[in-house]
């Protein structure tokens, strides 16, 4: 009877709070907590992803994936709750600002695009954080979306990261051809160009850079050409071989490119091209001096 008692003198205390938070005050009051509800939320899913993995780290593209969905997922709550809060208020404001709204729309189509364009990227299963992408003349690992921008930690033209961090608009989805070149996973087709006149010697130059990109690959072809295989499987597609091959096309009348196209680790492109060139023109260099000096013996 006490019990009931109590519940029945807290009553009219617990109606005056209700009153108060239905009111303009109690209601902003109501938004900043759930603000600070949110950040604190963030702030310890981050701490507890950080003691998870201190231990025994995990890919790192996987752990900044995670924490980029979990954040995004408690903002978007957050901002439901807030709207919902002030839904009376705000359905009013916006039947008076109807005619406004249009204008709005018109004017600011651009962020229109970044909100449809963000809403392609988070539905595109192919598109993970930690995917390498190419977008118009941009390259770089996809580290960060967001309702207006995504995140790219750009790839140089030596296939490297440069450490600069590139903000770039979603609407971009529609204006320019996105490229995935980890769409298949930690492997990818890499195209090294060589060009020559065209007293090229093609049988020699041919089997130099097979010669090197065996060399280079060594380690990984047979893991690479299971991969793709599995892939192949799973996806229904066909996909280039995995071992290195060689392909000649005329520019001009006076130079020939020569491609080459293997396999290997996304993150070893750079790092194998770089290789590969250099010890290519080295080496053909001393092909060409070894020629000349036979040929002036047998003269």
């Amino acid at each position: 009877m006490e019990i009931l008692q109590f519940f029945k003198d807290l009553e009219p205390s617990v109606e005056q709070v209700f009153t108060f938070l239905e009111g303009r005050l109690g209601k902003l009051i109501l938004s900043v907590a759930l603000i600070m509800l949110a950040t604190t939320i963030n702030r310890l899913m981050h701490w507890r992803l950080l003691r998870e993995t201190h231990a025994s780290p995990p890919q790192t593209g996987n752990v900044r994936a995670t924490w980029v969905r979990r954040k995004n997922i408690v903002w978007v709550t957050a901002l439901l709750l807030v709207l919902a809060l002030w839904s009376g208020q705000i359905t009013g404001f916006l039947i008076s600002l109807a005619a406004i709204g249009g204008a709005l729309l018109i004017v600011s189509k651009e962020f229109i695009l970044c909100l449809w364009g963000a809403l392609i990227i988070s539905l595109n299963k192919s598109l993970r954080i930690g995917s390498t992408i190419e977008v118009g003349e941009f390259t770089g690992q996809l580290v960060n979306t967001g309702f207006v921008t995504f995140e790219l930690a750009e790839i140089g033209p030596s296939k490297k990261q440069t450490g600069r961090l590139l903000s770039l608009p979603n609407s971009l989805v529609f204006t320019q051809a996105m490229k995935n070149l980890s769409v298949y996973g930690s492997y990818g087709i890499h195209l090294i160009d060589f060009h020559f006149d065209k007293s090229v010697k093609i049988q020699a130059a041919e089997q130099l850079t097979l010669k090197l990109a065996n060399e280079a690959g060594k380690h990984w072809i047979e893991e690479a050409e299971r991969h793709f295989s599995a892939v192949e499987r799973d996806n229904f597609v066909d996909l280039p071989k995995a071992r290195p091959e060689v392909f000649w096309a005329s520019v001009d009348e006076k130079c020939l490119r020569m491609t080459l196209r293997f396999a290997c680790p996304l993150n070893k492109r750079g790092q194998l091209e770089k290789s590969i060139v250099k010890r290519f023109w080295v080496e053909y260099s001393e092909l060409g001096s070894t020629q000349q000096e036979t040929d002036s013996k047998a003269s």
